[in-house]
């Protein structure tokens, strides 16, 4: 089974079409899912504050849709100044802040509309996961 992680825009954009490789969590990515590949799905919110405006590009944006495949390929704890700048936040009061590594990034290129995410990684229904595999070559993943 294929997992998914929901993304706001337009970090999912980002992701996507743009150098973002850190995506921050509150939690580490569980150790199952270490070197899987998982599809980013960007979800139906915008996060307004996201990006400095001079990092903000004409990127294809949607919405609740997939719109890349990565692969998971790590994950430490946030460090205080941010050690994966600009992407990476810096450590919150709480330490509570993960860098999840993305690496072997590539765009749909014809995202699949109108899939709902969920929060946390998530099971992808195989009718998106074979849309998804019919543009890109997709190796089924477990667990």
């Amino acid at each position: 089974m294929v997992r998914a992680l929901t993304v706001r825009q337009p970090w999912a954009a980002a992701i996507a079409h743009g150098p973002k490789r850190t995506e921050n969590r509150p939690n580490p990515i569980p150790a199952a899912h270490v070197g899987t590949t998982i599809l980013i799905h960007a979800g139906l919110a915008e996060d307004k504050n996201a990006l400095p405006a001079d990092m903000i590009q004409e990127w294809p944006r949607h919405f609740g849709a997939v719109v890349a495949v990565a692969t998971l390929t790590s994950c430490h704890q946030a460090t205080k100044p941010a050690c994966c700048a600009p992407w990476g936040f810096p450590q919150r009061d709480d330490g509570k802040l993960w860098h999840w590594r993305l690496d072997h990034v590539r765009a749909v290129p014809h995202p699949i509309l109108g899939v709902r995410g969920q929060l946390g990684l998530w099971t992808v229904p195989d009718d998106v996961h074979a849309a998804v595999h019919r543009q890109i070559n997709l190796e089924r993943t477990a667990p």
